[in-house]
């Protein structure tokens, strides 16, 4: 994944563009309705997430025309011939911004959707940070460099809190309308109920420690040491083969570089699948989750899902990273540092001793329902009308 905060030298390259395009829009503004919506996310990278969530909304919907809705990509011949697209640095991506009603992303406008583009105070569009997940886990470090924007996504009270706190928002500049991409989640998880354990999601997040490691040196770190022992524990391969569960193990993509050490490992081990896959659809498949800081807990949390925590190097993290929450009182799952601490755990919520918390579950969620693309819709016409008659 691109360093979305890479230094912005890197972007130089796209002023002569952006200048041009700019001075296009400028001139042809005052003869063109702004109407288009512009979306991105992971810095072009993706099609996914809570980007990709609002524009199948927004294409879906009756009120907002499909070809007025845009996704930007730096990989626009991967996409399909029925996502509108344009390229992120190119003259129409640039002058659709300049005119476009709202811009949306996840990271920020400036690497998803219109490079350097926020520098310029004049004929900006209304501007809504999805966000990617929600904050909690994950200390962010890089908060003096947020950009400016007329909405933060946030899904409930908690969220307005850190960002008022750590991020030294405005609490009029915070928006509690929930996840675009939650509105999948509530659809495809009504009338389920999840008693049974048949398949365990094991999501291992990255350690920035470990970043561009020597595959000769990856095998002597404790993250890979600490995932191996676990998956070739022969009480993991009893719990899994006895209860009849598929371990599914996706590792982050940080980890490709090291695949292979890590088959040659494990081996082949009955019921326990890797990949490299599409986590979305891991996420609505599986009943339970294996993960140490991911923020994918959140979206098992929402589905009213367990989750299990795995943290063998906690104290390490908090040093280096750091979290939001209070791991010993404010996590929604049992938090185990030991492979024995972990299995006890499992066991637990397999043999249907433990449940979700539905106090811990409505602290953190607002809304529960598939309205949250619709409640961020509501506010980008609340303030194109405030726009209006200011």
């Amino acid at each position: 994944m691109t360093n979305i905060f890479a230094s912005r030298l890197s972007k130089v390259k796209y002023m002569p563009v952006l200048i041009v395009a700019y001075l296009a829009a400028l001139v042809s503004l005052p003869f063109i309705k702004r109407q288009r919506y512009v979306i991105g996310g992971h810095s072009g990278e993706l099609f996914e997430d809570n980007g990709k969530a609002f524009y199948e909304f927004l294409v879906n919907s009756k009120s907002v025309s499909a070809e007025n809705v845009i996704w930007y990509s730096t990989r626009t011949n991967e996409l399909s011939e029925d996502i509108n697209v344009n390229k992120i640095g190119s003259f129409k991506g640039y002058f659709d911004y300049f005119t476009a009603k709202c811009a949306l992303y996840t990271h920020s406008s400036s690497t998803d959707i219109a490079p350097l583009a926020f520098h310029i105070k004049f004929m900006q569009p209304i501007r809504i940070y999805l966000d990617h997940g929600i904050d909690g886990l994950k200390k962010v470090g890089w908060t003096s460099k947020i950009e400016p924007a007329d909405g933060y996504v946030v899904a409930s009270n908690v969220g307005r809190k850190i960002k008022q706190q750590y991020w030294h928002l405005s609490n009029d500049l915070i928006v509690d309308t929930g996840l675009a991409r939650y509105d999948r989640l509530f659809e495809t998880t009504q009338g389920k109920a999840y008693s049974n354990i048949n398949r365990i999601l094991y999501l291992p997040t990255w350690r920035e420690w470990d970043y561009g490691i020597e595959p000769s040196e990856f095998e002597s770190t404790e993250y890979f040491r600490k995932i191996v022992s676990f998956l070739k524990d022969p009480k993991t391969s009893q719990l899994v083969t006895d209860q009849h569960i598929v371990l599914h193990v996706e590792l982050h993509p940080f980890c490709k570089p090291y695949l292979n050490i890590f088959k040659q490992q494990i081996g082949d081990i009955d019921h326990v699948e890797f990949a490299f896959g599409n986590i979305s659809d891991e996420i609505v498949k599986s009943d339970l989750l294996i993960t140490d800081y991911s923020s994918v807990c959140w979206d098992f949390l929402y589905q009213n899902k367990p989750v299990v925590f795995y943290q063998f190097d906690q104290e390490r993290y908090l040093n280096d990273r750091g979290s939001y929450l209070n791991f010993d009182t404010q996590l929604f799952g049992p938090v185990c540092k030991t492979e024995s601490e972990l299995l006890i755990a499992l066991h637990g919520y397999i043999n249907g001793e433990e449940k979700v918390s539905q106090r811990l579950r409505h602290h953190y969620f607002t809304h529960i329902d598939n309205r949250n693309c619709s409640r961020v819709y509501s506010v980008i016409e609340e303030l194109s009308k405030n726009a209006k008659n200011g």
